[in-house]
This record gives C-alpha cells, sequence and structure tokens, in this order.
C-alpha cells in the first residue's frame, strides 16, 4: 500500500519527543545531582523510560550531557538573537536587548542555572563546556564589544576601556545567575535587571537611568 505524506513525520515524532524527554530529564538531574552524581538509572527514572534508552538516541550518557548543554545554548542564542532583531539599531538599545534576554524567565530559571554552573564548575566538564560553548560565549563577547565601544564614543566616556568594560558587564550577568543558584527564594529576575540598569547608569549615565521602582518592562534612557 502506498505510504501517505503523514506517515513520515509519524514515525519520526517519537523520536523527537523522547530526545526532548532526555534533555529535560537531564536538565532536572544535573541541577539536583550535579553532572557527577548524574547516573543512567536517575536519568531514565526521571525521564520515566527503560534502561537502554539513552544509548539508542545519544549513544551514551555523556553524549546527552552534551545535548542538554547545546540546547541551552541553542536556547539563550535563540533568545537574545530575537531581542536584538527587535531592538532599536542603537548601542545602548542593543545592549539591553542582551541584558533582557540573559535575564528571560525562561532562560533565567534555578534549573538551567544550575546546569549552567555544573559545566562550570566541575573539573572533568571545563573542557566539554569550551569546547561546544566557545562559538557562542566569541559570538556574544564580540557583540558586547561592539556595544561598549559604540557606548564610550558616543558618550565620550574616554576614561572607560571597552573590552574591559565588555568583560566586566559578562562577569556581573554571570555572578547575578549565581545569586540566583544560590538564593533562589530572595532573588527575582526583574531584581537582577534592576542591579544591571543601576550599574548601567554609571558606567554609562548619558544612555542610562537607575530605576527608581520596580522593574517595568520600559526601556533605559535610549531608546
Amino acid at each position: 500500500m502506498p505510504q501517505t505524506a503523514t506517515e513520515p513525520a509519524r514515525r519520526t515524532a517519537p523520536k523527537q519527543e523522547r530526545v526532548q524527554q532526555l534533555i529535560d530529564a537531564a536538565l532536572v538531574t544535573i541541577a539536583e545531582h550535579g553532572l557527577s552524581g548524574t547516573t543512567t538509572a536517575l536519568l531514565t527514572q526521571q525521564a520515566g523510560l527503560s534502561a537502554g534508552i539513552i544509548n539508542l538516541h545519544f549513544g551514551s550518557k555523556d553524549k546527552l550531557m552534551e545535548a542538554t548543554l547545546e540546547s541551552l545554548i541553542a536556547e539563550h542564542r535563540s533568545h537574545w538573537m530575537s531581542a536584538l532583531d527587535a531592538a532599536a539599531d542603537d548601542p545602548a538599545a542593543r545592549l539591553w536587548a542582551l541584558i533582557e534576554a540573559h535575564f528571560a524567565p525562561d532562560i533565567c530559571t534555578p534549573t538551567k542555572i544550575a546546569v549552567w554552573f555544573a559545566f562550570f564548575g566541575e573539573a572533568r566538564h571545563r573542557a566539554t563546556y569550551r569546547r561546544i560553548s566557545e562559538s557562542f560565549d566569541t559570538e556574544r563577547s564580540d557583540f558586547m564589544d561592539d556595544c561598549c565601544e559604540r557606548l564610550v564614543a558616543e558618550g565620550g566616556y574616554s576614561a572607560l576601556d571597552p573590552e574591559r568594560l565588555s568583560h566586566l558587564i559578562e562577569s556581573m550577568a554571570d555572578g547575578l545567575w549565581l545569586d540566583m543558584l544560590l538564593y533562589p527564594d530572595e532573588v527575582s529576575v526583574d531584581s537582577m535587571r534592576d542591579q544591571m540598569r543601576t550599574q548601567f547608569s554609571y558606567f554609562f549615565p548619558r544612555h542610562f537611568t537607575a530605576p527608581t521602582a520596580p522593574f517595568s518592562p520600559s526601556d533605559p534612557k535610549t531608546p
């Protein structure tokens, strides 16, 4: 009997669903147990799937770990690229778009942050992180450098070194993620964005003002 147009999609859908199911399970398991404490048994238990399913779809537990990190990177990049597409073409708006994407509620969650820091913090997996994230980190750093260079030139902030300032901003943003990881009941995405805006008002006073009220979706002074 001839194959209908929908049959291939039906056959591939379960595999796609299983792959995402395993990645979702890995996020939760790594967040709770760390990379070294994440076992195949815990992963399949969290996913509600049978033993052997990880090897079937990924080849090994380590490959699933790498796919989980890759999914976080792809999600993060998609957010900030979309934010840039919607932002005005000036350095203040584009820098703020990147910050808002970094602290978006569906990106900046305790579970996802715990997984990022698991790769940062466990020595055996740092090389894996660097290998997988190199192009992402370089792209974001280059963008941040460009924004800072333009802001310094535009605002006449001659005392500031754009490259050092760019690195400081990235370090501040990652430090606030660490605050959320350590104190999830005390730190919110709104408070973190407010802290970044306050710092920007010190660095770039002609472009940003410090928040005077709880965070709202309104942009900084420009645009």
